[in-house]
């Protein structure tokens, strides 16, 4: 059976994303949004989760059908916590933004592994910052992708 879309995003991140936050010693990327009053050890967070997935016939007379996989993930920072890397600071929304960036080049080089693992033609859709739907002093920053994938029925 093949891993669904979100898992093989969600190990492609973990893979090769640099976690700002050295002194943690589990993942930080997620399958799902955050629980409000998380410490901030749990933070910064990334978040995977699907957010729709169309599909169409390929062909008339068959089963097989070519998906259009949509995937929002999810940046999650809490304001105050400050991380260095390279000698230089991060926090807030630069912390957000310069995580946000490094999630799309990492999506944008890697289209050959995840290839390998049936999503192909990688589509950044959107990327924006969600300040309005999240408690006080966290920050957040949505990128939705689009895979194709092709479901081919014996």
């Amino acid at each position: 059976m093949e891993k669904e879309p979100i898992i093989i995003v969600q190990e492609l991140l973990r893979s090769n994303l640099y976690d700002y936050n050295t002194s943690r010693t589990s993942s930080w990327i997620y399958p799902d949004f955050p629980k409000v009053n998380l410490g901030n050890e749990s933070y910064p967070r990334v978040s995977v989760t699907d957010y729709d997935e169309p599909a169409k016939k390929m062909s008339v007379g068959t089963t097989n059908e070519m998906q259009s996989v949509n995937i929002d993930i999810n940046v999650w920072i809490k304001s105050g916590l400050i991380y260095e890397r390279d000698d230089e600071q991060f926090e807030g929304a630069k912390l957000r933004d310069a995580i946000a960036r490094e999630i799309v080049d990492v999506l944008r080089t890697m289209q050959d592994v995840m290839a390998v693992s049936g999503l192909h033609n990688y589509e950044r859709i959107g990327m924006k910052s969600i300040n309005s739907e999240v408690p006080e002093g966290i920050l957040r920053k949505q990128i939705t992708v689009r895979f194709q994938r092709p479901v081919i029925r014996a």
